[in-house]
């Protein structure tokens, strides 16, 4: 089965707060992460609607080639660390698939980072970032 990886990065002092957390993820894909009857276990019995949310949530993950392209190109362009996490898979049920970087929300409250958009990218899949900023600022240090 293909391993697939969250990434992510800390920015620090960055709008009102101290640090925030930038989620990693591809943005879209020409062909699955991986296969999604694999990927995930009740993927047949899900609905038309289901499936195609599940294959969004899924298809935001990297994967292994992937995770070193992205760290390559934000560590010798940014100096931000990217740190990685692998996502245990398959997913029991498609309709629990975690939504770590928001991209299923329209009214979230925070910034995106469209890393494809910019010159000189060239990975192979496009990937962007986003930085929750919906809990209020830290204004005192510890």
């Amino acid at each position: 089965m293909t391993r697939i990886y969250r990434a992510y990065s800390a920015r620090e002092n960055y709008k009102n707060r101290d640090s925030v957390i930038v989620d990693w993820f591809c943005l879209s894909r020409e062909g699955p992460v991986a296969p999604y009857d694999e990927l995930i276990l009740n993927y047949n019995d899900l609905s038309g609607g289901e499936k195609a949310r599940a294959r969004k949530l899924a298809d935001n993950f990297l994967t292994e080639p992937e995770i070193a392209e992205l760290k390559e190109y934000i560590e010798s362009g940014t100096g931000f660390d990217v740190r990685i996490s692998e996502v245990k898979t398959p997913f029991e049920d498609g309709r629990k698939i975690p939504d770590y970087a928001e991209t299923a929300k329209t009214d979230a409250d925070g910034d995106y980072f469209h890393l494809s958009e910019k010159q000189g990218y060239n990975l192979t899949v496009p990937i962007s970032g986003f930085a929750d900023l919906g809990e209020p600022p830290n204004i005192f240090s510890e």
